[in-house]
């Protein structure tokens, strides 16, 4: 790793400690399952959506922005690759986000994709991560 290794690893840390955290909080408050996503995220009004997304959005951004750009001053990244990581990452960003807006009660189908999207977050964040480590920068 060149110069900025270190405060890559830093930041991976840090990012790992602010994931972990997160699914904690969600499963403490979810237990992971479609009937306590349902229970957890039905009743909230839009307002108090819109309090918990605003800073989720802002927060989530940023770590996309952040390791998007790491992996841009790779050199052995291919564009087309980045692009669809870059995309998929957004997106799963965006319906992590957004899909809590519309769980009901009786709809389970929106609490699955709050649940799946929540996780795959994590994962596809802690492997976007695992790959920074071990590539070359």
């Amino acid at each position: 790793m060149m110069h900025y290794g270190l405060a890559l690893k830093y930041f991976l840390v840090m990012t790992l400690l602010l994931l972990l955290t997160g699914l904690w909080m969600f499963i403490l408050n979810t237990s992971l399952s479609i009937e306590g996503t349902s229970a957890y995220y039905a009743p909230k009004s839009f307002h108090g959506m819109l309090d918990t997304v605003s800073p989720h959005l802002f927060g989530m951004g940023l770590i996309i922005f952040i390791l998007t750009h790491f992996f841009a001053i790779l050199k052995g990244v291919k564009q087309k690759n980045f692009k669809t990581f870059s995309l998929l990452f957004v997106l799963v960003m965006l319906v992590e986000n957004l899909s809590g807006f519309f769980v009901t009660e009786e709809g389970l189908i929106l609490s699955v994709m709050k649940l799946l999207s929540t996780l795959l977050f994590v994962v596809y964040t802690c492997v976007a991560m695992w790959r920074l480590l071990f590539l070359k920068l």
